[in-house]
């Protein structure tokens, strides 16, 4: 009995070893049916030895008797096994991640708690035989899930792979699953013992920024292509740094900003960076700024005005602002003219203004000049004493000098379509100096004249050519205040062939090259505001290149200025000389005359100019009391006044027609106002004769004469017929 007792003790720790083996297997992942088998098989084994040890005759007491002595060592082992299932239990059935075992075709041996509460499953339920893993698969998770067991391999028994798992309960859960292979003798994967997690939750937060960077990607490939397809230039610079961090096109080709510049790089393209820092400030404050106006400098080194709208925003993390730059320097140049035009419009309106009055000056003037005129030639003609021949000589010429004047002031005021005739520009220069003589007097410029005596005429409108002439001269004149004594004006007039050229040429501060590169432009000009409109010097380009010539400017900065006009002369015409008292034609028979004017003293000075050539002169002081006379006596010749109160000469000019039509053939219009368009229309249409005041008593003379003489040829012919 010792020897069977020795014996069965000798069994029990081999059959504890053999346990603990099948323990450490399933623990490790390579637990199968075998180690059950052999502890059962060594359960038997003891079994067998104790019931050889100890015989059924021996009864209980003596079993317990036998092991009496081992009950310590008995408890001792037990407390081990079950310190081992406890050790078991936390690692498999306590652990948060999965753990199962299943046979290469899906069906389960073996799952813990935690992939029982994520199938929401009985343990019973998933491993009853009539569950598959692979039929609650999707086919395509199915199809990789057959290619990944058939990787597995003796050597190479542990892999691992995601899975897209149907659950029970009809939701879907991505899985990491790392998979050991168990196989028999003979290579054969016979079953797979897999630990899980859910990675759900990682996949889910990949495919979310998967998805938001793809739709960042596509935002920022929109953003590009409408930043690429806007004209304007765009640029993104970081606030802090500052760097580049995007730029379009526009903004590369026009500024040459260029992605990555840094630091002073970066705002080299800002005129002022306190501009910028003001922009900053702005957009820091509200994060939007519309129309900042700022000045850039272009990749060509020029300045150009921008309007700037800027946005605060966050790019690649970094706080930054998008500005949009357009260029507004044209409109700013366009603005500029459009003031200097204004500017040059009111002047003009304020020089048309000023020739109205003056015009208005003039013709208020003409009466008065032309009794002065009159009576000063009368004593001339008249008077036995030399002295007082000699003064009412210098009242004359006094007279006659503003008489000159007024008419240029008249002749400029006019706004009559061009005349061409044959005009003396020697006659023209000394008109347009003697207006602007005060001017130059008083300035102290000393005044050379070389004046050809025979110089040809030209074919044009004296007046206009009067225009260029002054406007040459006034602006010398102006230049030459800019420099010290002595300031020299020098008027050349020379003809050769068939072209007459006029010097104008002074020794003032002259012009820059880029001056003179732009005199002739119009509106351009380097006087102050208020004292020059820049249309002076095109404006006569433009009269001199109608009358097919051409000016010239020569002029050096500090070298004075020297205009050159070439006109083509017109031979064949020529200017009709003045009327002489000597070529007075032969005196008609005394004519009945009636003389209309409102102003007595011209209308004295006519009728006594007029007696002492024999002719009966009677005076009406208006329209109507002329129409009274015209009735009341014959009347040979009537000459009247335009511009009268109540009725003028075109209304007496009606009323004759209607009253003795015959007598409008024998008007002769005497008038101050030639400017008014009503009036040049009544003549016009009327073919009357017209004498303009001041009044010339010579002149005033002939004209009565030759019209007296006219008028008895017309007769004696309708006498004859």
């Amino acid at each position: 009995m010792s020897r069977r007792y020795a014996l069965a003790m000798a069994a029990l720790p081999l059959i504890l070893l053999v346990a603990g083996l099948g323990l450490h297997q399933f623990h490790s992942g390579q637990a199968s049916p075998l180690p059950y088998a052999i502890i059962l098989a060594g359960l038997l084994v003891f079994l067998f030895a104790v019931h050889r040890i100890f015989p059924p005759e021996l009864g209980r007491p003596a079993i317990l008797q036998a092991f009496e002595g081992d009950a310590a060592e008995q408890g001792r082992a037990r407390q081990a096994l079950e310190e081992s299932e406890q050790r078991y239990r936390s690692v498999v059935e306590l652990q948060t991640e999965f753990v199962v075992r299943m046979s290469p075709d899906g069906y389960l041996s073996f799952v813990n708690d935690a992939y029982c509460r994520a199938c929401k499953m009985t343990r019973e339920q998933l491993l009853d035989p009539s569950w598959c893993e692979l039929d609650v698969l999707p086919p395509e998770e199915r199809r990789r899930f057959v290619e990944h067991l058939a990787r597995l391999t003796p050597e190479a028994p542990d892999a691992g792979m995601e899975l897209l798992n149907a659950m029970p309960d009809g939701t879907r859960r991505w899985l990491a699953w790392n998979d050991h292979g168990i196989f028999d003798s003979a290579g054969r994967l016979v079953e797979v013992q897999s630990v899980g997690r859910d990675i759900s939750d990682r996949v889910l937060a990949e495919q979310a920024r998967f998805e938001a960077e793809k739709l960042s990607g596509e935002r920022e490939a929109q953003f590009r292509a409408i930043a690429e397809g806007v004209p304007l230039p765009i640029i993104i610079s970081a606030i802090e740094g500052p760097e580049i961090l995007f730029v379009n096109e526009p903004a590369r080709k026009t500024l040459g900003v260029e992605v990555g510049q840094i630091g002073a790089e970066a705002i080299s393209t800002w005129q002022d960076r306190a501009t910028r820092d003001d922009l900053l400030r702005l957009l820091l404050k509200d994060g939007i700024v519309d129309a900042f106006e700022a000045g850039m400098t272009t990749v060509q080194g020029s300045r150009i005005d921008t309007l700037v709208s800027a946005r605060l925003i966050t790019r690649g993390g970094r706080s930054a602002m998008l500005a949009a730059v357009t260029d507004i320097t044209r409109q700013r140049e366009a603005e500029a003219e459009i003031a200097r035009q204004r500017e040059t419009l009111y002047q003009s309106e304020k020089l048309s203004a000023l020739g109205s009055l003056l015009a208005g000056v003039a013709h208020e003037l003409n009466n008065p000049l032309s009794v002065v005129i009159g009576y000063s030639s009368m004593l001339k003609e008249f008077s036995t004493d030399s002295t007082t021949v000699g003064r009412a000589d210098k009242i004359h010429a006094a007279a006659e000098r503003c008489s000159r004047i007024v008419r240029t002031f008249l002749a400029m005021a006019r706004k009559r379509p061009p005349t061409r005739g044959a005009v003396d520009i020697n006659e023209v220069v000394a008109a347009s100096l003697e207006l602007a003589a005060y001017g130059l007097r008083s300035a102290g410029v000393e005044i050379r004249t070389e004046l050809e005596e025979s110089l040809a005429n030209v074919w044009g409108d004296r007046d206009q050519l009067h225009q260029v002439l002054t406007n040459l001269v006034v602006n010398a004149q102006q230049a030459l205040l800019q420099v010290p004594h002595p300031r020299r004006l020098t008027i050349v007039t020379t003809g050769e062939g068939d072209v007459v050229e006029v010097l104008v040429a002074d020794n003032g501060p002259g012009m820059s090259q880029a001056v003179r590169t732009r005199a002739f432009e119009p509106f351009y000009t380097t006087k102050l505001a208020g004292e020059g409109t820049g249309v002076g010097l095109s404006v006569c380009q433009g009269i001199v290149s109608a009358h097919d010539g051409s000016i010239e400017l020569d002029t050096a900065e500090g070298g004075g200025a020297r205009f050159t006009v070439r006109l083509p002369s017109g031979r064949t015409e020529t200017v009709p000389a003045p009327e002489t008292a000597g070529r007075m034609p032969p005196a008609p028979a005394a004519a009945r005359i009636l003389v209309v004017d409102d102003d007595a003293d011209i209308a004295s000075m006519i009728a006594e100019m007029l007696r002492r050539d024999g002719h009966d002169v009677t005076i009406a002081d208006d329209a109507n009391a002329a129409l009274k006379a015209v009735r009341e006596d014959g009347i040979d010749l009537l000459i009247s006044d335009i511009r009268m109160p109540g009725l003028d000469g075109p209304g007496l000019y009606r009323a004759l027609e209607e009253l003795r039509p015959g007598l409008t053939r024998r008007l002769l219009f005497v008038t101050g106002d030639t400017l008014a368009p009503e009036i040049d229309r009544f003549i016009g249409e009327t073919g009357a004769p017209v004498i303009e005041k001041p009044l010339d008593p010579q002149t005033f003379r002939r004209l009565v004469m030759e019209r007296l003489r006219a008028m008895e040829t017309s007769a004696m012919e309708g006498a004859e017929a």
